[in-house]
């Protein structure tokens, strides 16, 4: 293994043979890849400021999954940095099993790291700085034959960038008619992207539906990164509209603050396509353990398609939107046996206005089938549960939540609603004035309501409450546990709890919090 070294000119030696700092090579052009140059194992130091005006090639090096070839940027004393002058142009990361880190890239008109290959495996890009130009500054070519393994983002900083077609941060955009390439185990995990601003997404991948059944994604896992001030989406990991075309995503333990529009564009994490991973030891599809502080746009915190998904653990304040949707939740066409459970939202929105519309619903039901929402707490929004018009099936059980403090109605089903599929149950919801509707119905007669609690409501609506219900003050404490004596729980503890950990009862118990402090003793042993 042998250590290698680029400066940007000739003027620091008469030799130039590569082999320390003294004698490095003149200028990236002077780089000798494979051979008697960098190989297998070896690492290549970029030291000092290099300007380029072409695009930056990585030569044939042979390089292997156990033994990489690392191009790094933090020669002690001499950081390395590459900025493109003009163009379009980018350092072209076209070989395998290649390490790019620590390393200070800025664009021009294009981005800051280009990759491509056919296929492409184990690329990573690791603790680099990437100033944006006018594409994402990491972007997988989506080129017809062109396909990326294993490849890892991770512990990068992305400062600004354009991305005037899709992605200003990372991009994988397959749009040509019947070209396959395709994403498989893509890790971007550690990454912190300050104001990246896009006609999509800060993290795009996506295929339009014209491309060939070929290309997918699979296994997408997307952790522990920071956004701060970036426009668009979050991220957008989507497509084609089939149901399962990709298989396997997660996305957790992101945080997301001051998230804002691109025209109607924006929100938090919209997914589309993904059945379970094919994977055995992936797991589930998962959307957890994310916080988001202030989001805007259409998607809300999480919008789903086509595939089947579980969101949970998850905590949000502050979400709003100028056109329709902006909810906390929403099971959009295509999804089936999806699940939203212990999520925290506050302060969802919408436009302000009346109507069905104008969003702002902490969970939204359109063409879904067999989607269950419980044990979830929404302080703060339009309307807690909404069911839009149905193309297709629409089921779901929402059961166990609290809707607290809706400024429109409690319950919400538009005029194609399904009647009879949709259950609320079990939930407590209160209304920020009691000229508004408990349930809004613009339906047929609704059969699925019962064993709730709405407070405060004023109930001019086509809907005649439950005989299970009721409408007093749920009294709820400090820890939104119900106090009053009607609510809380007086039935049979049946044994175990939920994945929330709430305990089973006969009758089940209300709202998203169970109302006992005390653990009895026979649950101590309990996991």
């Amino acid at each position: 293994m042998t250590t290698w070294y680029v400066r940007p000119d000739a003027s620091h030696s008469a030799i130039r043979n590569g082999t320390s700092y003294a004698t490095a090579w003149g200028g990236w052009s002077s780089v000798v890849w494979g051979g008697v140059g960098v190989v297998a194992g070896d690492t290549l130091y970029v030291c000092g400021a290099h300007s380029a005006g072409v695009i930056l090639e990585i030569g044939v090096h042979g390089a292997t999954v156990s033994s990489r070839v690392t191009i790094r940027g933090d020669y002690a004393g001499d950081s390395g940095s590459i900025t493109f002058t003009t163009g379009n142009f980018y350092l072209n990361v076209n070989r395998s099993y290649t390490t790019v880190q620590n390393l200070t890239i800025i664009a021009a008109n294009y981005s800051c790291i280009a990759l491509g290959g056919a296929p492409l495996t184990g690329v990573h890009v690791r603790r680099c700085t990437l100033k944006g130009g006018g594409n994402s500054m990491v972007l997988f070519l989506a080129f017809n034959g062109w396909s990326y393994i294993d490849c890892i983002i991770d512990g990068n900083t992305f400062l600004g960038g354009a991305g005037a077609v899709g992605g200003s941060a990372i991009q994988w955009y397959a749009t040509s008619t019947g070209s396959v390439t395709s994403l498989s185990n893509l890790q971007i995990s550690n990454n912190t992207f300050i104001g990246c601003s896009a006609a999509r997404a800060t993290i795009l991948l996506k295929a339009l539906n014209a491309v060939a059944a070929a290309t997918k994604m699979a296994d997408i896992v997307v952790y522990g990164n920071t956004f701060i001030a970036c426009s668009a989406v979050m991220m957008e990991v989507y497509g084609p509209d089939v149901y399962g075309r990709n298989t396997g995503i997660k996305v957790y333990n992101n945080i997301i603050r001051n998230q804002t529009l691109v025209g109607i564009i924006g929100g938090g994490i919209v997914l589309g396509g993904f059945a379970q991973s094919l994977t055995a030891d992936f797991g589930e599809n998962v959307v957890r353990n994310n916080k988001a502080y202030e989001l805007n746009g259409m998607s809300g915190f999480v919008n789903l398609f086509y595939g089947t998904y579980k969101v949970f653990d998850n905590y949000a304040d502050g979400i709003s939107t100028p056109t329709i949707d902006g909810n906390g939740v929403l099971f959009d066409h295509g999804c089936d046996n999806c699940e939203a459970f212990g999520n925290e939202f506050r302060n969802i929105r919408g436009t302000r206005a009346e109507g069905y519309y104008d969003g702002g619903f902490g969970i939204l039901v359109l063409d879904a089938t067999n989607c269950k929402a419980y044990g979830n707490l929404i302080d703060g929004c339009v309307t807690g549960v909404a069911f839009g018009n149905k193309d297709g099936g629409q089921s779901a059980n929402i059961f166990n939540n609290s809707f607290l403090n809706c400024s429109q109605s409690g319950a919400y089903l538009t005029g194609g609603a399904e009647v009879k599929g949709n259950l609320v149950r079990n939930n407590i919801f209160t209304a920020t004035r009691n000229t508004i509707s408990s349930v809004k119905n613009n339906a047929a007669i609704w059969t699925g309501e019962a064993s709730n609690c709405f407070h405060g409501f004023g109930d001019a609506s086509r809907h005649t409450l439950h005989a299970t219900t009721n409408t007093v003050d749920p009294q709820l404490d400090g820890n939104y546990r119900p106090r009053s004596v009607a609510l809380v729980r007086k039935g049979t503890y049946l044994g175990g709890m939920d994945f929330n950990g709430k305990r089973f009862y006969n009758p089940p118990n209300i709202g998203a919090v169970d109302d006992v402090t005390a653990t009895p003793r026979y649950l101590v042993t309990e996991p």
